[in-house]
């Protein structure tokens, strides 16, 4: 049983992960006497935004949201500051397993020194506030071996899943746009902190590079993000471009109804969590995932 969190559910790629888990089943039914249950893998879902409206949780969801999901709780926890983590928010995440960390914002939003504090030091910061949010594990009986061994494995530690994109680098040249530097800066910085006191023995990150993100088969998923997030000539522009890029260039698109369950199956399969590093699509000593390597996880 997986408690998840999840930033960023009212954009593209967090509303993704979203209708993922609300399409998975209702969970496994078992039966004993005259008592039926409903288990759900995630057995809960935290989501942690400015805003506690989220379209696809709504009264009235857009027409065709998923809703088989009725195990998972989900509970959306207003957070303002995502630089600081108090005591009475930790204290609604306690126990948590995992996080998705799909919050960001386009470099055309904001200034250089905002895109830098939004894309990197929030995402730090969560990392570290996040990463004593698991429950220890077990000691180890007779015979089962060293506590050390036991948690040394990513199993055995907080998951953080940060949301790149294709275009990051952590080699940036001249040429790098801001998004590309500061992704790349942050997945590095990601990776230095997870192998520092304390954090090596606590919290195992990952980051993900989509590209192309469509949602146009999912309108449930893209139509709210367009109509807030994008305008009118960004509406037009992608939905000419994307499905030429689909057919032409696959490896350069990233289908929302894929890409989420690529990310959900990253932050709750245990089988998710190892992944070589001279596998296509794959750097940052095992950490970092291109959008091949994602495209792969799902079949594509």
């Amino acid at each position: 049983m997986v408690h998840l969190i999840l930033t960023g559910a009212t954009g593209l790629v967090g509303s993704a992960v979203l209708s993922h888990i609300l399409s998975l089943p209702g969970g496994l039914v078992t039966t004993a006497g005259n008592a039926t249950t409903t288990t759900q893998k995630i057995s809960k879902l935290t989501i942690l935004s400015r805003s506690t409206t989220i379209p696809l949780l709504s009264s009235t969801p857009p027409p065709g949201t998923p809703r088989a999901n009725t195990a998972t709780e989900i509970e959306v926890v207003a957070h303002h500051d995502f630089s600081v983590y108090d005591g009475d928010v930790l204290a609604k995440l306690r126990g948590a397993d995992a996080c998705i960390w799909a919050l960001g914002i386009s470099q055309n939003d904001v200034d250089a020194a905002g895109y830098v504090t939004i894309t990197r030091d929030y995402t730090l910061a969560a990392a570290k506030a996040f990463s004593t949010l698991r429950a220890p594990a077990p000691a180890p009986g007779p015979g089962q071996g060293s506590s050390e061994s036991k948690t040394s494995s990513d199993d055995k530690k907080f998951k953080f899943i940060y949301i790149s994109g294709e275009g990051a680098t952590t080699t940036p040249r001249w040429y790098t746009p801001r998004f590309g530097r500061v992704k790349g800066e942050t997945e590095a910085a990601l990776l230095t902190l997870s192998q520092q006191s304390p954090y090596r023995d606590v919290l195992a990150v990952y980051s993900a590079r989509p590209a192309g993100v469509d949602g146009l088969r999912q309108p449930w998923v893209w139509d709210p993000v367009m109509r807030e997030k994008r305008s009118a000539f960004q509406r037009t522009y992608l939905r000419l471009l994307l499905p030429p890029i689909a057919w032409l260039l696959p490896s350069a698109h990233s289908p929302t109804e894929e890409l989420g369950r690529a990310l959900v199956e990253m932050a709750v399969d245990p089988s998710r969590g190892s992944f070589g590093s001279s596998e296509p699509g794959v750097s940052g000593e095992g950490r970092t995932l291109g959008n091949v390597k994602l495209r792969s996880l799902v079949g594509l």
